[in-house]
Order: structure tokens, then C-alpha cells, then sequence
């Protein structure tokens, strides 16, 4: 009974991802891929995605001269990461990335800063959802149990 509690959590905490607007129909093209091949895929690519994605506005974070970069790197940077958030379908964060790239084109100094601020909250707001949900789909264990038809 307790399981399946723990069940209907994830499946309801897995909607509000949706419902809220974190994540698209890519979250669940991997989720399809994940099923049959490698269960745990959607926990490493997540986790990878957060481990490694910070680095990027790291790198920016507290650099006043944005020109000393170069345009072409920084572009560079934010397509791979726009590709990453693409394919988990993460929304948000996605949608600030556009806002910083817009920025970026137009030499917009203080719109970068803004955008970087607002990435960095999308993102550890999207980190905080998903710590819990895998921490709670851990809990509730495998969804396709074998049922006894005896």
C-alpha cells in the first residue's frame, strides 16, 4: 500500500513538472527512450546535465568586461547548452537562455547580467524539483512490477 503511495506521488509530482510549465515534451521522448534500454537513463542525464551545466554561467558570473570573451566562444557555449536543455525539455531555463542570447546580440551588458541571474534561478529551482523527485522515485522503486496471476 505504501508503494503505491509513493507511486502515485512520483506520477503527481512528475505532472507538475508539466503543469508548471519545467518541462516539455522532450522530458518525455527520453523518458520513452530510457524504459527499455536503461531505467536509471533519466537520472544520469539529469544528473549530468546539472553537474555539468553550471559551469558555463560560472564562468561569466562577476566578469564586468563581457567583450573580453569572445562572441564566437560564448555562442559556442550557449548552443551546446541550449542543445543539452533542449533535449531534457527543460522550459524555463530554456526560455532564459533565449532572453541571455538575445542580450548577447545586441551587446546589451545589463540585460546579460539580468539574464544570467535569471538562468542561475531557473536552474537551481529546476535542481531543487528534481533532487526531490528522484529522491522520491528512489523510495517508491521500480513502476513495472511483475503481478502474480495465480
Amino acid at each position: 500500500m505504501v508503494i503505491k503511495s509513493l507511486h502515485l506521488q512520483v506520477q503527481e509530482m512528475r505532472q507538475s513538472f508539466f503543469d508548471e510549465g519545467y518541462l516539455n515534451s522532450q522530458y518525455t521522448q527520453l523518458e520513452a527512450l530510457a524504459k527499455d534500454t536503461n531505467p536509471n537513463f533519466i537520472i544520469e542525464i539529469i544528473t549530468l546535465y546539472f553537474r555539468d551545466s553550471p559551469n558555463g554561467a560560472r564562468s561569466n558570473r562577476g566578469t564586468h568586461d563581457y567583450q573580453m570573451h569572445s562572441s564566437v566562444r560564448k555562442q559556442q557555449r550557449q548552443a551546446s547548452y541550449n542543445i543539452f536543455v533542449i533535449c531534457i525539455g527543460a522550459s524555463k531555463v530554456f526560455k532564459e537562455l533565449q532572453k541571455a542570447n538575445t542580450s548577447l546580440k545586441a551587446s546589451n551588458t545589463e540585460g546579460i547580467k539580468v539574464a544570467l541571474g535569471d538562468i542561475k534561478k531557473e536552474h537551481s529551482k529546476l535542481r531543487a524539483k528534481f533532487e526531490t523527485y528522484f529522491q522520491l522515485m528512489r523510495q517508491a522503486g521500480p513502476t513495472d512490477v511483475a503481478v502474480n496471476s495465480s
